[in-house]
């Protein structure tokens, strides 16, 4: 899972990944890190699906943009267009994967 670190970044990755999935945590956040480990795992099942993540200890402003106060913080892009969005641990596998699903 790559991070990104800047406005730009994120918006070249809307632009150039058909599916994305894009994650504001923290790497003090235990639930941040189980969350972004089943995407790590599970993503591996779906190689078109790009998988970036922004540090909010990094990056405040960028949470902030996104409108996101709490981490984890998940959003799903498909085509360029923001499909949905999670607030929250995602502990499950069956979670996550219909979450990845939803930019295919």
């Amino acid at each position: 899972m790559d991070q990104l670190n800047s406005k730009q970044e994120i918006n070249d990755a809307i632009a150039k990944h058909g599916s994305f999935v894009l994650m504001f945590t923290a790497v003090w956040s235990d639930v941040g890190n189980i969350t972004k480990r089943n995407y790590e795992r599970i993503g591996a099942k779906y190689p078109t699906v790009y998988m970036a993540w922004v540090s909010t200890d990094d990056h405040p402003e960028l949470a902030e943009e996104w409108g996101f106060t709490a981490i984890p913080a998940t959003v799903a892009y498909k085509n360029g267009t923001k499909v949905d969005y999670f607030i929250g641990p995602q502990y499950l596998d069956e979670q996550v994967e219909q979450f990845i699903k939803k930019t295919l």
